[in-house]
């Protein structure tokens, strides 16, 4: 065995006498789901600006979405309609409110939509207008499009047409069967356009209150065109009320509030009628608190990396979207476009969370010890309390099946700083990511708000409290045997051997010293930079 397998085969061994908490694989294992960001920009930047797109390929997502209101778009001149179309073309009248009207027109038609996709590397999720547009325009729309090099890789049919409130959905769909009928004819029409794109269908019932959609997924189901998908929108809002939530109460929201949507909607993976569909899930968590106290913090950060995790326990949901790139509403935005795009709490964390799971297609649900298991209590409405468990440490580990590389993602909610053990779920020579702040309710303003620390090994791993930590392991690159028996190797050698393994630039430049490399230089480059040098 030569020095280079040797020194990785002791520190495997060393770490095998782990201490702390021993954690171990769950027996739920599925796909990754996609990681969607909402397209909502028609404000700054947009897709029109090469900077902005690079700032959102920064957060790795598999799928952008296009275009922003669907409802009131116009496809052919990539712009909302005018106030005068929109005074004649509907059954009522659609207002545009002051910031539409008054927003400056940037062009972004679905080509100019494309080019962004390709620099960014993701698919496209294209929205339908089912309000102010026609389906006969509409399908005019997709086949220009598609004519155009636009590759509508998958479409969503009705955002919210199931919602209480929206009085242009009711108008145009008084009952669940007005819009299933209409999505059908949909349906239908775009697979002989495009018989390999993916549809979805706005769903979910409502409860008693809502009898327009109290069974609006019946409807759906009775489709004689079926859909690939239903979309399920799950907004959370956070009022004035919530104020009074301890810091458990808060952390915990998700593993409150998400399964009881899920029964409600009828979205549970259990649902005999849903097994032949995908879920593709878009939530926002919305501060409607009166002094913004929750709004881009490290706490909405942790909260996402909750809803994630119950979103990724449903076997069936296999996209998760959340909103918003930049440009609309300050509790979405995941960029600052007024600041250099910086990343706010909802781009911060879909940078952590999406690049652990790049290019994988396993994930893997990691068990909570029961002595982390903690539990936090709830009010209805009426006053009557409900007790809800929850794990205080969840995690999930992603893995390409074919390549064998591997990470693993690891949120702590509570307290406490944990000492765990990681040999059981991950291989080879692991690097971590530590992801922590100075403050859960401090406002991310500034570059240096958010802590990155770094780590190696598999056992005695220190969880600081209300932190992301995301373990990636690294195989031995075959230019292990090219070290000759004095320990060194050329540099053109070691970085032809690396780029076999998709090494990056930034390993090239520190490696390249004055033509050849040490094993021990080498190991320390692949310790500072284990999560490029795969």
């Amino acid at each position: 065995m030569n020095r280079l397998l040797l020194i990785w085969s002791i520190a495997l061994s060393a770490n095998a006498f782990s201490q702390g908490v021993q954690l171990e694989l769950d027996s739920i294992d599925r796909s990754v789901p996609s990681s969607n960001l909402g397209g909502q920009t028609w404000r700054g930047p947009s897709w029109v600006n090469t900077t902005f797109n690079d700032s959102v390929a920064t957060m790795y997502p598999n799928v952008l979405a296009y275009p922003p209101r669907p409802d009131i778009w116009d496809w052919q001149n990539g712009w909302f309609y005018s106030q005068e179309f929109l005074d004649t073309c509907c059954i009522d009248s659609i207002s545009l409110n002051w910031g539409l009207a008054n927003a400056e027109v940037i062009d972004i038609t679905p080509e100019v939509f494309q080019l962004a996709l390709d620099q960014i590397g993701a698919e496209g999720l294209y929205c339908l207008n089912m309000i102010s547009s026609s389906m006969s325009r509409q399908l005019a729309d997709l086949s220009s499009a598609k004519d155009n090099g636009v590759k509508l890789e998958r479409i969503r049919l009705g955002d919210e047409m199931g919602k209480a409130g929206n009085e242009h959905s009711i108008n145009h769909f008084p009952t669940a069967e007005d819009y299933a009928a209409t999505c059908d004819a949909y349906v239908d029409s775009i697979r002989q356009i495009l018989p390999d794109t993916k549809i979805a269908v706005s769903a979910g019932n409502f409860g008693a209150s809502n009898p327009r959609a109290q069974h609006w997924n019946d409807a759906l189901y009775a489709m004689n065109n079926k859909a690939d998908a239903f979309r399920w929108s799950a907004f959370f809002y956070l009022g004035d009320s919530d104020t009074l939530f301890s810091t458990k109460q808060l952390l915990a929201y998700a593993f409150d509030q998400i399964p009881r949507y899920e029964q409600v909607r009828e979205f549970q993976d259990t649902t005999a009628n849903l097994q032949d569909y995908e879920l593709w899930v878009g939530y926002g968590i919305t501060d409607n608190t009166s002094d913004k106290r929750f709004a881009n913090r490290w706490s909405l950060a942790l909260m996402f990396s909750a809803s994630h995790h119950m979103f990724l326990s449903n076997d069936l949901v296999e996209d998760i979207s959340m909103f918003n790139v930049g440009g609309i509403f300050e509790n979405w935005d995941a960029l600052d476009t007024q600041n250099g795009f910086r990343k706010r709490a909802t781009g911060i964390f879909a940078s952590i969370w999406n690049k652990a799971q790049l290019g994988k297609n396993r994930a893997t649900k990691i068990e909570t010890p029961l002595g982390l298991v903690d539990s936090v209590t709830y009010y209805n409405n009426n006053g009557v309390a409900r007790s809800v468990e929850y794990p205080k440490l969840f995690g999930w580990k992603f893995e390409n099946d074919s390549t064998s590389e591997s990470s693993i993602v690891l949120t702590n909610i509570s307290s406490d700083t944990l000492e765990v053990s990681v040999d059981g779920l991950i291989s080879g020579n692991v690097s971590w990511e530590k992801w922590q702040s100075d403050s859960l309710f401090d406002v991310i303003d500034a570059d240096n708000y958010i802590h990155l620390l770094t780590d190696t090994g598999l056992a005695n791993i220190l969880l600081l409290p209300y932190s992301i930590n995301v373990a990636t392991s690294i195989s031995a690159p075959s230019c292990a045997a090219d070290f000759n028996s004095d320990g060194i190797v050329s540099v053109p050698d070691l970085l032809q051997s690396l780029s076999e393994f998709g090494c990056s630039s930034a390993c090239e430049t520190d490696l390249n010293l004055d033509g050849y490399v040490s094993i021990d230089d080498f190991l320390q480059v692949l310790g500072e930079y284990g999560t490029i040098c795969e």
